[in-house]
């Protein structure tokens, strides 16, 4: 049985599950997806074939408003929370989880003051709106070369994540993602175009490895 590299991810109201298998024809996949599990049947152009069994999901899911999208590089799986906003802590495995769950999310906000630079702002808890996609490059171009460059990155990821729409999210995980850790965007205009590419930092090289 052939194994692929899989990936997920979530915002408040969906899981995604990323299954990294190309040139997919849809009626050779099969996805059978229950209020706590998930099952993924692939055939290979090679006769081979490719199983996922999540049985125990972190989180109750919806079926009736869950399914896949069969991609040129990927399979797709979005599971759609039947909690909305409930934060799973991993993809399988038994959780404790609430029945209800609210959550208030303030709309963008942009600058009009005369003279400005008229730049995105996403949801937030601080009561000033915030940059983003500045505090992101200067994490890029900054924190990489201090000793606490990697914790200083994590940490704002996480309070971006955390205070970002959904279109934001889904920039910052696909950057970071395709590009292996080195390229960090909330702008999903831009990095929806097609894939990041990987880019170290100066006086680095990128190395490729054979699967």
């Amino acid at each position: 049985m052939a194994k692929y590299r899989h990936e997920w991810y979530q915002n408040e109201s969906r899981v995604y599950v990323n299954v990294f298998i190309k040139k997919l024809r849809t009626e050779d996949v099969t996805v059978d997806i229950t209020e706590h599990s998930l099952n993924v049947n692939v055939k290979l152009p090679n006769d081979d074939t490719f199983e996922l069994s999540l049985n125990n999901l972190g989180g109750a899911v919806d079926p009736s408003q869950s399914g896949y999208e069969v991609l040129s590089t990927k399979l797709e799986i979005y599971l759609q929370k039947k909690v909305v906003g409930y934060q799973w802590t991993q993809l399988e495995g038994s959780s404790i989880q609430p029945t209800t769950y609210s959550t208030t999310v303030k709309p963008p906000t942009v600058s009009s003051s005369t003279g400005t630079e008229h730049v995105p702002s996403y949801p937030s808890s601080s009561k000033k709106a915030k940059n983003w996609d500045k505090l992101a490059k200067e994490a890029e171009n900054d924190d990489f070369d201090k000793p606490d460059g990697d914790r200083a990155l994590d940490k704002l990821f996480q309070q971006i994540y955390q205070d970002a729409d959904e279109e934001t999210r889904r920039a910052m995980m696909k950057s970071f993602i395709e590009s292996n850790g080195t390229c960090l965007s909330t702008n999903w205009d831009e990095v929806g175009k097609g894939k990041v590419e990987t880019k170290p930092p100066e006086g680095m090289t990128e190395k490729k490895f054979s699967a």
